[in-house]
């Protein structure tokens, strides 16, 4: 969450912020989610409360880092679709906005599930995951392009980056070879600063609008 309280040093967490004239406060606040449809009645109120003591400080919400799709993809049956997640993200993205401002932006990153080592070397079930998982992260690509004001949708991290299993296994990755440990999060985090910074700059030049799909 990034409030608007620009004279603030930017948190460590989000190290593409300190790259550039971007001073926001940006306030880690992780915790395991769960799929999009329960995010919406745990997370949501959480936000808002959260919001609230931002708002009483003095500040604003400019930005939502919501990464989400992991257990969606992980539940997915007959009932639980692609299409079926987009609609229940829209809805998600829309409570946020609901609770932090009509202005605020929601960062839906792609995650870096066809890098996890779990899966390493693992033929064909690595090439068939990556491109059934991708099938939930081309929904929040989707949905950017429906609000790309407001929505940035940041593409998934490249095979060859320093993130990559066949490189940094022990260094970035938890014991379960699936979830990135801190230094991983730190590392991704930094990706999706970038990709954030290259959304905020072309707003602040007054660009004109499109959907947003960056690095």
């Amino acid at each position: 969450m990034c409030t608007g309280r620009r004279s603030a040093r930017p948190d460590q967490t989000s190290a593409g912020c300190e790259q550039s004239w971007c001073r926001a406060r940006c306030e880690r606040r992780l915790f395991t989610p769960p799929a999009v449809n329960r995010l919406r009645t745990e997370l949501v109120p959480r936000l808002a409360a959260q919001v609230e003591s931002v708002r009483q400080a003095g500040g604003r919400v400019d930005m939502v880092v919501l990464l989400c799709g992991l257990n969606d993809v992980k539940r997915a049956s007959p009932w639980r679709t692609p299409i079926g997640f987009r609609h229940d993200l829209a809805e998600l993205v829309g409570e946020i906005q609901g609770s932090c401002g009509a202005e605020t932006t929601v960062v839906l990153p792609a995650l870096p599930l066809h890098l996890a080592p779990v899966f390493s070397g693992q033929w064909p079930l690595l090439p068939l995951l990556s491109s059934f998982a991708g099938l939930w992260d081309e929904q929040k690509k989707r949905l950017s392009e429906r609000e790309p004001p407001r929505i940035c949708f940041v593409r998934s991290v490249e095979a060859d980056s320093d993130l990559a299993a066949q490189n940094v296994e022990a260094a970035y990755w938890a014991d379960d070879g699936i979830h990135p440990n801190d230094a991983g999060y730190k590392l991704w985090g930094e990706h999706i600063g970038r990709g954030v910074m290259r959304h905020l700059e072309e707003r602040q030049g007054g660009l004109p609008s499109r959907p947003r799909e960056v690095a």
